[in-house]
């Protein structure tokens, strides 16, 4: 159980920075008139495999028995779980510009939903 809660732990911090260094990344490059690069779209990717990972921890401590303080925690990690796939399937065949932007500000998103699940969780 140590370990889980470990581990989910230590993924909350990384995920939560992770995702706002990517989007303050997109909004720099969307500032200066770039659009998804492939760099980008695999930053996305590895941070979709973070929150998976992070859930997947959370997951776990839940089928040993750990519960959170509130509720509203498993709301923050389905959410993210969910935001990123849905943005990729409503900006796949969009404005690759307007999609970094929206890209930066799902990614921004999840850093938010990262420290709110994180207060929610202590």
């Amino acid at each position: 159980m140590e370990l889980f809660s470990l581990l989910h732990d230590r993924l909350s911090v990384t995920m939560m920075l992770f995702m706002a260094a990517v989007g303050a990344w997109g909004i720099v490059g969307y500032l200066r008139g770039q659009s998804v690069s492939g760099s980008y779209a695999g930053a996305l990717a590895i941070g979709e495999a973070l929150v998976i990972v992070q859930v997947t921890a959370g997951a776990l401590m839940l089928a040993v028995g750990a519960r959170p303080p509130s509720a509203t925690h498993y709301l923050y990690g389905i959410t993210a779980v969910l935001v990123l796939p849905f943005a990729w399937s409503y900006l796949r065949a969009r404005d690759k510009r307007q999609a970094l932007l929206i890209y930066s500000l799902v990614a921004l998103f999840i850093f938010g939903l990262a420290v709110r699940g994180m207060i929610t969780g202590r």
